[in-house]
């Protein structure tokens, strides 16, 4: 058979600039100039956040010393993040912030004293004037973290 060949119409662009801190989903819909219609079978996410990865890395169990990374987008204007750290079966948790320097893109602090336990951390962007955006950009959901282990006090009479 005879295979013809059609170049797409760009219709329109999404200039990120101009939307809210937030992750978005796209699907693409490819139409030809014949008119046939692809609607591609995957999503695109697009994040306008400047926190755009963020990871936890157990260096020293036997001190509980977890260090925490933000992967920031190219460019970023942000002042670095803010990381909210909640174990999930207990009441402890904690925060921190980590500065990030002009134009770096991956920033590391490291914290002693996290327990073993599975978290949910939230890291957040810090904005260009200081405020934190408390709307999460990357979450890590139940992360096991193995650190120091819980003190059991043992009372007698």
């Amino acid at each position: 058979g005879i295979i013809t060949q059609y170049s797409p119409v760009i219709t329109g662009e999404i200039n990120v600039g101009f939307l809210n801190n937030n992750k978005w989903s796209v699907i693409i819909i490819v139409i030809y100039d014949s008119g046939l219609e692809i609607i591609s079978n995957k999503s695109m996410d697009i994040s306008t956040f400047d926190v755009q990865k963020g990871d936890v890395v157990v260096q020293d169990s036997t001190t509980g010393r977890v260090c925490f990374t933000s992967t920031f987008v190219e460019g970023s204007q942000s002042l670095g993040c803010f990381i909210e750290y909640l174990c999930t079966r207990t009441e402890y948790n904690g925060q921190l912030n980590i500065n990030m320097p002009f134009g770096s893109q991956n920033v590391t602090k490291c914290i002693d004293g996290i327990y073993t336990c599975d978290y949910n951390i939230s890291f957040y962007d810090i904005e260009h004037d200081g405020a934190i955006n408390y709307q999460p950009a990357y979450q890590l959901i139940q992360q096991s973290i193995d650190g120091l282990s819980p003190s059991i006090i043992t009372l007698s009479s």
